[in-house]
């Protein structure tokens, strides 16, 4: 069978991923499928004719498994709740895995999609000094300007009224990866976007991180930065399971806080919310930062 090799630029890391059979690169992958030909990580997949046999604790379950395995973390994956096992993402070392799956599995596995739900692309990231935020990702003046709330808050709308009102690109509309590069934090645009299906492989040093929240008014607060730790905590994608992952997320996000100006933004969803936090920013830029108290529009 025909080995195919393919490399996927997600956030400035080179993922090489070697499979037995050609893959369909899918929209959201299509930016980020690489012509760089080298490796920070490598993927090797691996048909097998029997499932594996996993000696291990198991740690999480839900539409995949994780088990603890000497000190490892080995995915199970499903093609649907209750249905047998079909493949394993196996760690060999801090630079490769193994992806064993069944022969005649092929088709659980044959998209790209598929492949970024496989390889644990949260996992390589955060080895790499890389988190993923919750939040909509917009470029304005060349930088980045980032709306992080639960869903449903409107992190979307205000990008979105953005791009109508100043013209600001929308790299993507519902996840950020946020990487140090040097002594500047950067954002990335990343495969996946939730139901904005906005994903582009572009990057922007990071020019403030917006918490919303919806008002009545437009109001906005510059958070301490214990206050930004919590917020930007809660909207980050973290491996509970796992000690180091954690201890290198609050690592990352002590560091972001200090150095990114993270503001509490009550807003209003129209072209006003736009207008006001346009000239706070210009303000900030103008004076350094704003100040600590609460400014607020009639």
């Amino acid at each position: 069978m025909k080995k195919s090799n393919y490399y996927f630029d997600i956030t400035d890391i080179l993922i090489h991923v070697q499979i037995p059979f050609e893959i369909t690169i899918q929209n959201e992958s299509e930016n980020f499928n690489s012509n760089i030909k080298r490796e920070d990580i490598s993927i090797k997949f691996v048909e097998i004719n029997e499932p594996i046999n996993i000696n291990g604790s198991i740690i999480y379950k839900d539409i995949f498994s994780i088990y603890s395995v000497d000190e490892k973390f080995i995915h199970e994956f499903y093609p649907a709740p209750g249905m047998n096992p079909y493949a394993w993402l196996i760690p060999i070392d801090n630079l490769n895995y193994e992806v064993r799956y069944l022969k005649g599995k092929e088709n659980y596995i044959e998209y790209s999609k598929n492949i970024m739900e496989i390889i644990d692309i949260v996992k390589i990231m955060n080895k790499n000094n890389t988190f993923i935020l919750h939040s909509s990702f917009i470029k304005y003046n060349n930088k980045a300007i980032l709306f992080s709330a639960p869903s449903g808050t409107g992190k979307s709308t205000q990008a979105d009224l953005w791009n109508k009102y100043e013209n600001a690109e929308i790299i993507n509309g519902d996840r950020a990866g946020i990487r140090k590069i040097g002594d500047e934090w950067t954002a990335y645009g990343l495969p996946f976007a939730g139901s904005s299906r906005i994903f582009k492989n572009k990057k922007a040093p990071i020019s403030r991180i917006i918490i919303l929240r919806q008002g009545k008014e437009n109001k906005l607060k510059r958070l301490s930065p214990r206050e930004a730790f919590i917020k930007i905590y809660s909207e980050t994608t973290i491996h509970t399971w796992d000690k180091e992952f954690q201890e290198n997320i609050i690592n990352m996000i002590t560091d972001l806080v200090q150095n990114v100006p993270v503001y509490l933004y009550e807003c209003l969803p129209n072209e006003d919310a736009v207008k006001f936090l346009k000239q706070k920013i210009e303000e900030d830029n103008n004076r350094g930062i704003l100040n600590e108290a609460e400014i607020s529009r009639a």
